[in-house]
């Protein structure tokens, strides 16, 4: 049966922020080779990352991990979603921030990133041309420069290539002290709150145009969240049918943790004629982040 092939693999890349400081040591610099080197071997048709960061420095010039990620992996179309930036959210409690104001910086982000080997195409009109869009899915009133007013949004794209899939990479909330060793069950708990309104969000963003017309849909990203949670299992999985891709070797894709947090998800299972799923694990993995890649080979019809 005629479909297509796709190679999606999710990885947040953790602690971008230090990787285009204006000195950077040596473990900075071989952590940055690891991660190109990694990215090449993956392969992978569609690369969606979380955490990647860029700035402009005082001669308004753009460093940004975008442009090596795209040459490592061959990509011609890539797009950054931007969450936390020193324009919108300078906050002296956060290092990077005013590190980047004394190196005369005008400007600092973060955000999340899709790389691709087919174009975009408009997210109404899968015949032309497009661009994603970068979606708010948790705003605080003030950012304080930790994670627990951090920002978090959504990319959702499309393929021009058919069937023409929409593609949506995310990272969700995680608060101070809901991680053992110093885990307090008020934090856990709401931790896991904030992130079921953040998928509830999500959901509604995408319950009439792309659930409601059955289009196929690849989800994937830090969902700092393992599969048996509310928002995963209850929100995603029973009541809007989606399917998380099961690795073929399951692991924790964080280190400190039991279980993984990092998923790819399809929507709708019966467009999904096979795949299959794994974690990447090894040195090279584990010099290039804190996360483990998770890679599905798709055949979506």
């Amino acid at each position: 049966m005629a479909g297509l092939d796709l190679r999606v693999a999710t990885l947040n890349i953790s602690g971008g922020e230090k990787t285009f400081e204006e000195f950077p040591n040596d473990t900075q610099q071989s952590r940055k080779e690891a991660l190109k080197i990694l990215i090449q071997r993956l392969d992978a048709n569609l690369l969606c990352l979380q955490e990647v960061s860029q700035h402009i420095d005082a001669d308004g010039k753009t460093l940004s991990l975008m442009e090596d990620i795209n040459h490592a992996g061959g990509y011609d179309y890539s797009f950054f979603g931007e969450t936390l930036s020193m324009e919108t959210h300078m906050q002296v409690k956060k290092d990077v921030m005013v590190t980047g104001i004394f190196k005369d910086w005008w400007n600092w982000a973060k955000g999340n990133s899709i790389h691709a080997k087919f174009p975009f195409a408009r997210l109404g009109d899968p015949y032309r041309p497009g661009i994603p869009r970068n979606i708010p899915l948790f705003q605080p009133p003030i950012y304080e420069g930790t994670r627990d007013t951090d920002p978090r949004c959504a990319i959702l794209g499309r393929l021009k290539v058919p069937p023409y899939p929409f593609v949506i990479t995310t990272h969700l909330s995680t608060l101070v002290n809901e991680r053992p060793p110093g885990a307090i069950p008020e934090k856990i708990e709401a931790s896991r709150d904030l992130r079921m309104q953040q998928v509830q969000r999500l959901l509604d963003l995408i319950h009439v145009h792309i659930l409601g017309n059955n289009q196929p849909l690849i989800l994937a990203g830090d969902f700092n969240a393992a599969e048996d949670e509310y928002c995963i299992s209850k929100l995603l999985v029973t009541e809007n049918n989606f399917l998380r891709l099961m690795p073929e070797n399951p692991g924790p894709t964080h280190h400190g943790l039991a279980k993984p947090i990092d998923h790819i998800f399809f929507y709708p299972e019966e467009r999904l004629m096979d795949y299959s799923c794994r974690i990447e694990i090894g040195d090279l993995s584990r010099r290039a982040s804190d996360h483990l890649p998770v890679v599905a080979d798709l055949h979506i019809i």
